[in-house]
């Protein structure tokens, strides 16, 4: 499992200090500078705005230094690893032209899948609902054909379905699922055709067929393994 690094009192300072964000859309993304290297975390809607929530790196995460932002997402470097808030460039309330709001649990924090038929062509956390984090791509993410939450997380997503005459939803998407304490987890996807392994999260070994696997309707995880995964639908 990944480690858990404490932020220096100093850094922590600035951040309880940060500024509230604009009342536009809000959500949450993890952006890690690995190996000291820049690493450029892209947001799907876009940013107005961001703060750092939670720094989780020994190295500093300096705003302008080792870390900032740009319409397009957020950029890391000098190894900071952190938590950041932002708020998307479209303005929070009804939903966009063509979208529509959807609310997503996860249960006793448990993999969750909520069904969208028609497609999907993009998704934004409106509005988070639980005390529990919504993190893109680590506790909330999207494919094709719905939305996926996991550990707690439950919102209202505004959601622009990939619907158009003659033209099927997107095949493919990504989502995260855990062996927590070591002990068998399955990951609710709705129907699949296939999963590849895209990163391994975890000290334990994710090897397919052994401790990851594919089934009709998602992916199960086992003995320790933590793994992002990218979902074929068809």
């Amino acid at each position: 499992m990944k480690a858990i690094h404490f932020a220096p009192v100093a850094a922590l300072s600035l951040v309880a200090i940060a500024a509230p964000l604009p009342a536009l859309a809000q959500t949450r993304i993890d952006c890690d500078s690995r190996e000291y290297q820049y690493n450029f975390c892209t947001t799907p809607d876009g940013v107005g705005r961001a703060r750092l929530v939670q720094q989780r790196s020994r190295a500093a995460c300096i705003e302008g230094r080792s870390w900032g932002w740009d319409r397009r997402g957020i950029w890391v470097s000098g190894g900071c690893e952190g938590t950041f808030e932002y708020a998307g460039l479209r303005p929070a309330g009804p939903a966009a032209a063509g979208a529509r709001v959807i609310t997503c649990e996860s249960r006793d924090y448990r993999q969750e899948f909520c069904d969208i038929p028609e497609g999907v062509e993009s998704v934004t956390l409106a509005r988070q609902r639980s005390r529990a984090p919504c993190v893109l791509n680590q506790t909330w993410g999207w494919r094709g054909n719905g939305i996926w939450v996991s550990q707690g997380c439950e919102g209202d997503f505004e959601v622009v379905t990939g619907y158009r005459p003659g033209r099927p939803p997107s095949q493919v998407g990504h989502l995260v699922c855990e062996s927590r304490d070591y002990r068998y987890s399955f990951c609710d996807t709705g129907r699949i055709r296939d999963a590849q392994l895209v990163e391994q999260r975890s000290q334990a070994a994710c090897v397919r067929g052994r401790t990851w696997g594919v089934e009709r309707n998602g992916i199960w995880v086992d003995d320790g393994c933590e793994a992002e995964f990218r979902v074929i639908t068809r």
